[in-house]
């Protein structure tokens, strides 16, 4: 049984080469890496970085971030936190490098001291910039977004601190990565501006195989700048637009938040699913 899935495995990895060329994903156009690429290194100090990354320097001159060699494939974890979702993945597979985006510095002590893996002391959204963010009586609740008073999590999403951070768009973290990487995966847990994380990724999104993202049932936050909360109804309809299909809902917790998960079903083509799947199975949390 074995030798015939590593046959099946071979076999599709071949044609999905011959058809797509050497890296499977990004047959949609999208705007080359080296155009009009914001430098992280413009709004991020030098000295912050490397507070996230254990000493490591992790952009290279030219503004890509530094990956090592042996990656053929990138996770990218918005609203990282402790890693609760992706270290697992990360630890089992050798050439996956992961991207951990997580403003709160408290945070990064608790990654791993590892190459592969990149962090970066921002949060996403809609402007560059410096930006409130709201520490919350439960960390894994602060946002950028207050909190809002009177719902079912008011208690755990208590302001007691409110600090500045730099903000960067999603794009951003794309188009510092290499053409030559796969962007597997991308998970969004950011606490009301979920839907401003992706649409701050504008066609740069196109890149990305499988996206999970968290959508509020319950109005747990207030607006940020004037956006407030997406709706399932205006994630579907976002993803949908950049040729992604809803797969799954993961209803698991409440309906208070829940997530959705997408699959590129545009710029992927058949094998190229087919390859990451047999390969790599589904992310980690991710149920049909």
């Amino acid at each position: 049984m074995v030798g015939r899935r590593l046959t099946i495995t071979l076999l599709v990895s071949a044609f999905a080469v011959g058809v797509g060329g050497t890296a499977l994903g990004g047959r949609c156009p999208t705007p080359s890496p080296s155009s009009n690429r914001f430098d992280i290194r413009g709004l991020v100090t030098q000295d912050l970085l490397r507070r996230a990354n254990h000493g490591r320097d992790v952009v290279r001159p030219d503004g890509t971030l530094a990956l090592p060699r042996g990656i053929k494939r990138v996770w990218i974890d918005v609203g990282a936190h402790h890693l609760e979702t992706t270290r697992a993945e990360f630890e089992r597979y050798p050439d996956l490098a992961l991207v951990a985006i997580e403003p709160l510095a408290e945070c990064w002590d608790r990654w791993p001291d590892d190459e592969r893996l990149v962090g970066l002391p921002v949060a996403i959204f809609l402007e560059r910039g410096l930006m409130d963010f709201r520490v919350n009586a439960a960390d894994v609740t602060s946002s950028l977004a207050a909190g809002k008073p009177g719902s079912s999590a008011a208690l755990l999403t208590r302001t007691v601190e409110v600090r500045k951070v730099p903000v960067l768009r999603l794009e951003d973290v794309l188009a510092a990565l290499p053409d030559s990487v796969d962007i597997a995966y991308l998970k969004t847990d950011v606490q009301g501006v979920d839907l401003q994380v992706l649409q701050s990724a504008g066609e740069r999104l196109r890149r990305v195989y499988r996206v999970r993202a968290e959508v509020l049932g319950e109005a747990l936050y207030e607006s940020v700048g004037g956006s407030r909360p997406g709706t399932e109804a205006e994630m579907a309809a976002h993803m949908e637009r950049l040729g992604f299909r809803t797969v799954h809902e993961d209803r698991r917790h409440r309906d208070a938040w829940f997530d959705m998960d997408f699959v590129n079903v545009e710029c992927w083509s058949w094998a190229d699913r087919v390859w990451q799947d047999l390969r790599f199975g589904r992310p980690v949390g991710e149920y049909e």
